[in-house]
C-alpha cells in the first residue's frame, strides 16, 4: 500500500473540474438558485393537470438549467 508523503499533493476532484476556489461569490449563489428553480420546475410539472402547465414548467426548468450551463462555461 502506497501512502502519499507530505511533498505529494492530493488532487481535490472539485478543483480539477471547477478550478481553484477562492471564496463563494454572489454568482455561485445565483447558480445554486437556478439549479433549485429548475428542480422545482421539474417537480411541479409532475403535479400539473394540463399539458400546457407541464410544458411551461419544463420550459422554465430547461431555461434555468441552460442558464447555469451558460454561466459555468462563460466563467472559464
Amino acid at each position: 500500500m502506497i501512502t502519499p508523503t507530505e511533498n505529494e499533493k492530493t488532487k481535490d476532484p472539485f478543483a480539477v473540474v471547477f478550478g481553484p476556489r477562492k471564496a463563494t461569490t454572489a454568482l455561485d449563489w445565483a447558480i445554486l438558485g437556478c439549479l433549485v428553480a429548475g428542480g422545482v420546475g421539474i417537480f411541479k410539472a409532475s403535479e400539473m393537470d394540463s399539458p400546457f402547465g407541464v410544458l411551461l414548467c419544463l420550459l422554465g426548468a430547461v431555461a434555468a438549467f441552460g442558464l447555469v450551463i451558460y454561466v459555468h462555461f462563460r466563467k472559464q
